[in-house]
């Protein structure tokens, strides 16, 4: 349940982890709603309609160092107060804090998440939408190297949609409401009506851009905006 000023917004269209619950009331409303009170108890539960929902109350005894929200727990042991990623299983495991170990490191506030479905381009859309934040832009170079490095991990053959669409009218490339300004297309050639098709795809193999039939079939990459706790 969102709330803003004195209105409460059930959200029961869609399913939702804590995490991504603050984050769509946070974009879309003020905030996961508190209960101060026994009057403001009454008014949640009123307008909760006997439904279970999220509320803003967390409490968790392990937090990421840079204050992002994440439920994400895939644990081993926990003995230690720092924690290290198994390459082999990827779990989660308590490690000590004194010792050495490689490191992952992360950048930016969006994260980018692999769907394998195969959609249409608007039907990516709309589930990136309902899910995440919106289809992937990759808006300059440094974006562009990221998803490479993502790239180089995947199990699938693509292409894969992003959120690269051609204006139908005059012809210039949009990532949703704003004109492409960088660009990595397939033999840096950009396509051109009317010989172009419409949507934007990245290929697997070559990191290289396409433009596809907005109509065809393909998994896609969606970009989720890294909510924080504070």
């Amino acid at each position: 349940m969102c709330y803003e000023g004195n209105n409460y917004h059930l959200i029961d269209h869609m399913k939702k982890d804590w995490c991504q619950a603050q984050q769509y009331c946070r974009r879309h409303f003020k905030e996961l709603v508190s209960i101060n009170d026994e009057n403001q108890k009454r008014q949640v539960v009123e307008e909760g309609r006997n439904k279970t929902f999220w509320i803003g109350l967390l409490h968790d005894e392990w937090e990421w160092q840079d204050g992002s929200c994440s439920t994400y727990r895939s644990w081993d042991r926990t003995s230690e107060n720092c924690t290290a990623q198994k390459k082999s299983s990827h779990v989660l495991y308590g490690y000590d804090c004194l010792s050495e170990a490689g490191a992952l490191c992360s950048k930016g506030n969006v994260r980018i998440v692999v769907v394998r479905q195969n959609l249409t381009w608007e039907n990516a859309l709309d589930y990136c939408l309902a899910n995440h934040s919106g289809l992937l832009w990759i808006e300059d170079e440094d974006d562009q190297k990221d998803v490479v490095e993502i790239l180089k991990t995947l199990n699938v053959e693509g292409p894969l949609w992003i959120g690269l669409r051609q204006n139908p009218v005059f012809g210039f490339w949009i990532w949703s409401d704003r004109t492409v300004t960088y660009s990595h297309w397939e033999n840096d050639r950009t396509p051109e009506m009317p010989s172009s098709r419409n949507c934007g795809v990245i290929n697997v193999k070559n990191s290289r851009w396409q433009n596809e039939n907005c109509s065809d079939l393909h998994q896609f990459l969606c970009e989720e905006e890294i909510s924080f706790i504070n």
